[in-house]
């Protein structure tokens, strides 16, 4: 093939034998010098095999394959032979069980492993008891169902509560809030301002009779909620957590709707804040600073959950704790001490909480209790 190139060349003849070449006879000779090519390389190549002791049946044989192997090479012996097994991923390992018999002043206590599936404590977990605010977990689900967090509400006075007898934001007719620093307000110091205002909103897209009140709408998407979860003892009556004779969760099915927040990554940025700065617009724009009620947050393994306090209820708290690599789910019910109970089942130290002496700690009931002059915080 390269002979008639070069004598073409030679001749000085490049247009004629360009012409020539690309003609209808000349293409299949060029077919032909292909053909032979591709048998020079293959020959060539079989030449090769034969001097270096291999051929193309001994490629496919992995024991050639590997006593022809060098000394750095990758694949083990183990591989080659197929008895290499894979190794599965440890299971999760849950801390030590909670003594059975240890002392708490709470009616009901349930410490939970989600990763493992492991109870770790539980006293009366079954126990229908008064949830308080702890019940806004779901409050705060629901509203995120149906609401973007930039959004913006305005407060009505029908949102404003009492600010001796409930814990609040301190907003006021006419303010402009967000959705989002409403859920801040909601789970940090437990606003029912803020619960109010968004279940009225959020109650005012929700299907429903003409005769039905907002807030019930809203409530009975916070029990589809719990249906959802598969919680079959929970009833919910207040989007705020008052108390109710019909009203009822227990620790552990608490502890299952801490867990169903805690995988939204909003919600749970929130409810590890220990303080947070709400933007208000409108006739008074202004900037309110929150404080988390969960005092525990001074421990540097407890990022959330949700403190609670009523006449009924006593006082409650869901608490998320690490462990490790891995989160421990605790929930109180009814307690007279509820961080003493808690540092007890977690074995944490006791750390008092910073406060400042320059203003009067806001109330955490969602009512007024027996003794209101010395609320609990």
């Amino acid at each position: 093939m390269i002979g008639p190139i070069v004598s073409v060349l030679g001749n000085g003849r490049h247009e004629e034998w360009y012409l020539d070449r690309h003609s209808p006879g000349r293409r299949s000779g060029l077919t032909g010098y292909i053909f032979l090519g591709i048998s020079v390389v293959l020959a060539l190549g079989t030449v090769f095999l034969a001097l270096t002791d291999r051929s193309v049946a001994d490629l496919a044989n992995v024991d050639t394959f590997r006593s022809g192997s060098s000394d750095d090479n990758s694949v083990s012996e183990e591989f080659l032979s197929g008895s290499m097994t894979p190794t599965a991923t440890p299971e999760p390992q849950p801390p030590d069980l909670i003594p059975e018999d240890v002392e708490l002043t709470a009616r009901a206590a349930y410490v939970f492993h989600p990763e493992s599936d492991t109870i770790l404590f539980e006293r009366e977990a079954d126990a229908p008891l008064q949830p308080a605010s702890t019940l806004k977990i779901f409050t705060a689900m629901v509203v995120l169902d149906y609401a973007s967090p930039t959004e913006v509400i305005e407060i009505v006075e029908s949102d404003v509560v009492d600010p001796v007898a409930e814990s609040h934001v301190g907003l006021a007719a006419g303010d402009l809030v967000t959705v989002q620093d409403l859920l801040v307000g909601l789970m940090l110091p437990s606003g029912n301002d803020a619960a109010n205002a968004l279940s009225r909103v959020v109650g005012s897209r929700i299907e429903g009779n003409d005769d039905e009140a907002l807030q019930e709408r809203f409530i009975r998407e916070m029990n589809r909620v719990a249906d959802d979860l598969g919680l079959e003892s929970t009833e919910l009556r207040h989007p705020a957590g008052h108390d109710r004779e019909d009203q009822s969760v227990t620790a552990r099915e608490l502890a299952v709707a801490a867990q169903a927040l805690m995988e939204r990554h909003s919600l749970l940025t929130i409810v590890a804040m220990k303080s947070a700065e709400i933007q208000v617009g409108g006739n008074n724009p202004r900037v309110i600073e929150v404080f988390n009620t969960n005092e525990l947050l001074v421990h540097e393994d407890v990022y959330g959950i949700k403190t609670g306090t009523t006449g009924q209820a006593g006082q409650c708290l869901v608490v998320a704790s690490r462990e490790g690599d891995t989160t421990v789910i605790t929930v109180i019910l009814g307690s007279e001490d509820r961080y003493g109970d808690a540092r007890t089942l977690l074995d944490l130290p006791d750390i008092e909480p910073e406060t400042d002496d320059s203003d009067e700690p806001e109330p955490e009931h969602t009512e007024p209790v027996e003794e209101p002059d010395d609320p609990v915080s």
